[in-house]
């Protein structure tokens, strides 16, 4: 099971990473609450509930359970708010569907909050390049997403065939089999397969964008959910831990899908969402320039009169 599937009183964790957890997710939600706008209680509200009702969805994978996770989205959507969002969510979900425990709420808010937080700067950072409308960069997006699932089921799948993950020795061989020059060229064709794919089909910039986000997202939280359960647990979660995380590879390009129709929906319907609306406002109700470089005034202006030539007097001896 994985960590926000775990009941904290089976002693899951120590007592210090638990009190640690706790202080981290309550800086979280102090910086996600600073200055906290009446205008902002919606859509807060709004996604906290969808994060949380994504919870109650559940596929199941034995021998757990894997369902969306969505604190991609609530990143992009909410930024630093969504350190606030997902603590609340935990909550819910501990306290009205027996999902998780009291005491571990603290560590699942840094494992799912702190991914979120970078796919807010991820976003960002992808919005404000200029290259967005090229295919080459939608396809490499797609092409990252794909090699990034595939090392990750590559080196998930052999470390879960060797006798002990833990053992340092199993791990270096499972790094070397991982990224040996043939398991390379294999996952790099396949990436690139997919990053074709997405030529092919026409995939939008923000598209490719969600996609890539909400992949490295889900990977994110689940390797940090992987480290609390290998370095902190108070009992052997080697196997289980590794089991959990190839387990959410398939979810992760789910999400990756799901992000990426996502944020190219709201592109279109509802911009101001996504932080497009007032560079496109202002560009729009700013006049062009008259030709003496003073703006003229937003109230269209009447056509300019065409001169006519003035008539020729007339002879008064010729009527």
């Amino acid at each position: 099971m994985s960590l926000w599937a775990v009941h904290i009183l089976d002693g899951v964790l120590s007592a210090p990473v638990l009190l640690g957890g706790l202080v981290v997710a309550a800086l979280l939600a102090l910086v996600g609450a600073w200055r906290l706008r009446d205008d902002e209680v919606p859509r807060l509200a709004l996604l906290t509930a969808a994060f949380f009702s994504a919870s109650t969805i559940r596929a199941p994978l034995p021998p757990s359970s894997v369902h969306l996770l969505l604190n991609g989205l609530l990143g992009i959507l909410l930024g630093w708010r969504a350190g606030l969002a997902i603590p609340i969510g935990l909550v819910l979900q501990a306290v009205l569907l027996a999902h998780g425990g009291y005491l571990v709420i603290g560590v699942n808010t840094c494992v799912m909050a702190l991914p979120a937080l970078g796919a807010w700067l991820l976003f960002a950072g992808l919005r404000r390049l200029p290259c967005q409308d090229r295919p080459w960069f939608r396809a490499a997006l797609v092409a990252v997403s794909a090699l990034a699932l595939s090392l990750s089921a590559v080196l998930g799948i052999r470390l879960l065939a060797s006798d002990d993950p833990r053992a340092p020795a199993n791990i270096h061989d499972s790094l070397s089999f991982a990224f040996h020059p043939i398991t390379l060229a294999l996952v790099a064709s396949a990436a690139l397969i997919a990053g074709a794919l997405a030529v092919r089909w026409r995939a939008r910039a923000h598209f490719a964008m969600g996609f890539v986000i909400g992949v490295l997202t889900v990977l994110a939280t689940s390797l940090l959910n992987l480290l609390a359960l290998v370095l902190f647990g108070t009992s052997h979660w080697d196997y289980p831990a590794w089991m959990l995380f190839v387990l959410h590879l398939p979810l992760a390009a789910v999400e990756g899908l799901v992000l990426g129709f996502t944020i190219s929906f709201l592109m279109k319907v509802r911009p101001e969402l996504l932080g497009e609306v007032r560079g496109q406002a202002h560009a729009s109700i700013v006049p062009p320039p008259s030709a003496n470089g003073v703006s003229s005034p937003t109230a269209p202006c009447p056509p300019a009169e065409t001169p006519h030539r003035a008539a020729p007097p007339t002879d008064p001896s010729r009527d």
